[in-house]
């Protein structure tokens, strides 16, 4: 028998009749076998359905009994117990599975990364775990997005291709048929267009469809119709489609979710990560705290990668021997995560750790800890170790008092937590403590209940006991008293400060020993230990949006707010009617509302908005920062650093950097190019070892076909060995884009390192390439349809002229609106080459005089197109183009 089947049989035998559980140790000591053994054993018995597990600490496992079957949790159950935030979305799923006779299609609604795809999927794993459908039932993905402007080929993917449907068509099956008794996903479901919507009406409505270039044939199919947007349906989706789809699933982003659950998120990731890497990770309880907090736009997606990006440079660290084990400390974590830290400040009482260090093992799925060396007898060394901890760590002075005064906080509720466990009575405390000290610590307790008008615990009496012989112990042997927390307390507490100072009198004349003015910061926290009326109340820069138009302003602190779960971004919006004046006064009366000594910075489009500030700072009297031709990235920066305390001169010097537009450039110049395949660089100045590296983690999260796309690490000694390399690789390839720390100036797209280790760029990335295999499938469907240009060489030639475009007009338009209006300009200059100059456009006349300037610039640019061609590209062809670029610049 194998060990698998008789793990099996005793869990059955111990368990089956009592409805008892056990966990994986205690069956493994009854078997006498090995606990990991037996606990990769139940885990495989769960996923086969055949055993039940019960998430705790530490896990407990029974036998499903057969006539009970409603006690089996399903992995949606499991979902719902960790995530109870998700409960209405899983008893919505569910109720759609079950829906008689074949299921309720549904939308998934969510932000980015909020696990939309990941609760598709569960949701097909319910479906096979209730028996509602076969366990080989298909589960098929598909981005909306990949054709969102080629309604044909969406046609081609959904429905299939007959044979000789168009020119060298071969026979394909569509998704609806390879998902057929199964569950079709369809994400980004807004960027699928009308055209595309109207498609699947038939197929939703009666289950039947035909494969493109199919006339009689009729073909019918069982597909439950998963869909997932991030945007609002109402806009985005057509009510004919929306009516059709009637479960709407809600998921709520990271922001909404109990510290709990986020708290769970992060100890799963972090197993999985210890899985992954085959060793035990230690994480510290100030990145807990940091991951806990910090402010996490892209949900649970970025959550994962991030703590991913964490694993990867502890485990880089281990490698390297820079560290003994693969441990994670706060000051390895990047910026942007350590700014938590000044969240979790506001949330100490919330978020304290009992244990210094938790540690996730490849092997068992329960955690260990290393417990807390904030005893009542080592406070001193605790402090002193970790000061020293962080400063070998190379932390700046300011995360250094960040990171300690969360720490000392956190040691003193430690310190008094280890009082109430070991003492229980003054019998108790004598035993350990001289009575004169504690006579000491009494009669200081009464002066501060009678200074400070309140009353303490008598816990207090016995903490301070054995803090005072402590400290006289530490002073008696030489060693430093240090408390890095010192100037805070004195500034925020300076009653209690001052008393402390009384008292640390008192302890001088009772031992004879000089105490250093540190230990009164000490003293200071036993007398507002536990004052609830203990509040923040530093003041932050005010953020005020301001814009033309109905809805912009309150638009960009609308979505900025949400993001950062704030209410800090205010708006003022200016309709096209209304004069300056009155809405100067609007604003003036809105910033004395929410007037900060530390400032107000002002953020605004254009015109006489830019004006506003210097009235502001003499009339209201604050200091005024403007930066105008905002966009929402400005916005996010400017609250980002506002809500954790940054002044506003640091803030309007980091939000001006922040870059407005980017212009995505054709890959190559307006010339055809020989070379057809794709490249991705890698380049690194340590050794081609670690470009290798990094080409390995794009081969396994990138998705590409390896004729079209090649990656090429590379090694270089300098920015000018990089530049020369790369122009050897252009005669060969085309480029897509640069890997390297290396610094690099050129038309092609580039990432950092970090950004790829991070996965960060992945989406990206990912991107670029799913761009070029559009255009390249373009050129290959438009060779037998162009009667007077080539294909490859048209679409090069407008793409560049577009990106120039764009960059006179600082906006960045959409990839898939892009090719819409390159498979546009191509056919219509194949159109007029061949005499074709029917096209009119109504008004044309009206319409360039109203936008002179623009006519101007789109004429100038595509000038490069008639010449090439020898055609004149009309003014009614002109306006059309025109149109887009005004649409696109006002949407952008």
């Amino acid at each position: 028998m194998k060990r698998i089947d008789i793990v099996y049989e005793k869990l059955k035998e111990l368990t089956s009749s009592n409805n008892e559980w056990i966990s994986a140790q205690q069956l493994a000591s009854i078997l006498k076998l090995d606990r990991a053994n037996v606990s990769s054993d139940l885990n495989k018995l769960w996923k086969k359905g055949k055993v039940q597990k019960r998430n705790g600490r530490p896990v407990l496992f029974s036998v499903v009994r057969q006539k009970s079957s409603e006690m089996f949790l399903t992995k949606l159950d499991e979902l719902m117990y960790h995530q109870p935030s998700l409960a209405i979305a899983v008893e919505q799923g569910k109720a759609a599975i079950l829906y008689p006779p074949k299921g309720m299609h549904m939308l998934i609604l969510g932000e980015t990364g909020t696990g939309k795809s990941m609760f598709a999927e569960l949701l097909h794993e319910f479906s096979i775990e209730i028996r509602k459908c076969s366990q080989d039932a298909p589960f098929i993905a598909f981005n909306c997005a990949d054709y969102a402007n080629n309604p044909q080929l969406l046609l081609g993917q959904l429905f299939g291709v007959k044979k000789g449907a168009y020119t060298g068509a071969a026979e394909q099956k569509g998704l609806i048929e390879k998902a057929n008794n199964g569950i079709l996903f369809l994400d980004e479901v807004h960027r699928l267009p009308a055209e595309g919507q109207e498609m699947l009406f038939t197929f939703i409505d009666k289950g039947v469809y035909r494969r493109l270039g199919e006339t009689e044939t009729v073909r019918s199919a069982n597909v439950l119709l998963i869909c997932a947007t991030t945007e609002n349906p109402e806009s985005s989706l057509l009510t004919t489609f929306r009516r059709r789809i009637p479960m709407n699933i809600y998921l709520p982003p990271l922001r909404e979710r109990t510290t709990e659950e986020r708290c769970h998120l992060i100890f799963h990731f972090f197993r999985e990560e210890a899985i992954r890497l085959g060793k035990e990770i230690h994480v510290s309880a100030n990145t807990v705290r940091a991951f806990l907090c910090y402010p996490c736009p892209n949900n649970v997606g970025q959550l994962k990668a991030d703590i991913q990006l964490a694993c990867a440079k502890a485990y880089a660290d281990y490698v390297t021997a820079k560290k003994k084990k693969v441990q994670i400390n706060s000051p390895d974590l990047p910026h942007y995560i350590k700014e938590g830290l000044f969240i979790a400040k506001k949330q100490a009482r919330s978020l304290v750790f009992q244990y210094r260090y938790y540690i996730f093992s490849p092997d068992r799925e329960e955690m260990s800890f290393e417990p807390n060396e904030a005893d009542y007898q080592n406070i001193y060394e605790s402090i002193e170790r970790k000061f020293n901890e962080l400063k070998a760590h190379g932390v700046n002075d300011d995360e250094l008092e960040l990171l300690m005064e969360i720490d000392v906080e956190n040691y003193f509720t430690q310190y008094m937590k280890g009082v109430n466990r070991r003492i229980h009575t003054g019998n108790d405390l004598a035993k350990i403590i001289d009575p004169p000290i504690i006579q000491l610590a009494e009669t200081i307790i009464q002066q501060a209940e009678r200074a400070l008008r309140k009353r303490f615990a008598k816990k207090v009496v016995y903490g301070l006991a054995l803090h005072i012989q402590t400290s006289i112990q530490r002073i008696q042997n030489g060693k430093k008293i240090m408390n890095p927390h010192l100037n805070k307390v004195r500034m925020m507490y300076k009653n209690e400060f001052n008393l402390a100072l009384d008292c640390m009198k008192m302890i001088e004349e009772h031992t004879g020993l000089d105490l250093p003015i540190d230990e009164a910061s000490f003293l200071t926290m036993f007398f507002v230990l536990d004052n609830e009326a203990i509040n923040d109340h530093e003041e932050h820069v005010s953020i005020l949006v301001m814009m033309h138009g109905n809805g912009a302003a309150t638009a960009m602190a609308d979505v900025t707010n949400h993001l950062l779960a704030t209410d800090h971004v205010k708006a003022i919006d200016m309709p096209m009617h209304l004069e300056p004046k009155e809405i100067y006064e609007r604003a003036k009366m809105l910033v004395k509302q929410i007037a900060s000594k530390k400032g107000l910075l002002l953020l605004v489009d254009m015109g006489s908005l830019t004006t506003f500030g210097e009235l502001l700072e003499k009339e209201v009297g604050i200091p005024v920062k403007v930066v105008s031709a905002i966009s929402t990235p400005h916005v996010l920066e400017a609250a980002r650093k506002a809500i954790v305390g940054y002044s506003l001169e640091e803030i309007y010097e980091d939000v001006k950097n922040v870059t407005p537009f980017y212009v995505n450039r054709p890959l190559w110049n307006g010339d055809e190019q020989k070379q057809e395949k794709f490249v991705i660089i890698t380049a690194c100045v340590t050794g081609k070892g670690s470009a290798l590296a990094i080409k390995k983690v794009l081969e396994t999260y990138l998705h590409f076909d390896n004729e079209f796309v090649d990656i090429i690490p590379i090694h270089v000694a300098s920015e000018k060995d990089m530049q020369m390399r790369l122009s050897q690789i252009e005669k060969h390839y085309r480029l897509l884009c640069v890997i390297s720390n290396v610094p690099f100036l050129g038309k092609t797209p580039y990432f950092y390192i970090e950004e790829v280790l991070s996965l960060r760029a992945i989406k990206s990335i990912q991107k670029l390439i799913d761009i070029e295999e559009t255009y390249t499938k373009m050129i290959e469907i438009l060779t037998n349809h162009l009667q007077c240009i080539r294909a490859s060489e048209g679409i090069a030639a407008i793409r560049c002229c577009f990106a120039n475009i764009q960059q006179k007009l600082q906006i960045n338009v959409h990839p898939h609106d892009m090719i819409g209006m390159v498979l546009h300009t191509c056919c219509m200059l194949d159109r007029l080459i061949a005499g074709d100059n029917s096209v009119q456009y109504e008004q044309k006349e009206k319409y360039i005089k109203e936008n002179e300037w623009l006519y101007h610039l789109v004429k100038k640019e595509l000038h490069s197109l008639e010449k090439k061609y020898r055609v004149n590209l009309t003014k009614d062809e002109l306006c059309y183009i025109m149109k887009f670029f005004e649409y696109c610049k006002t949407n952008c």
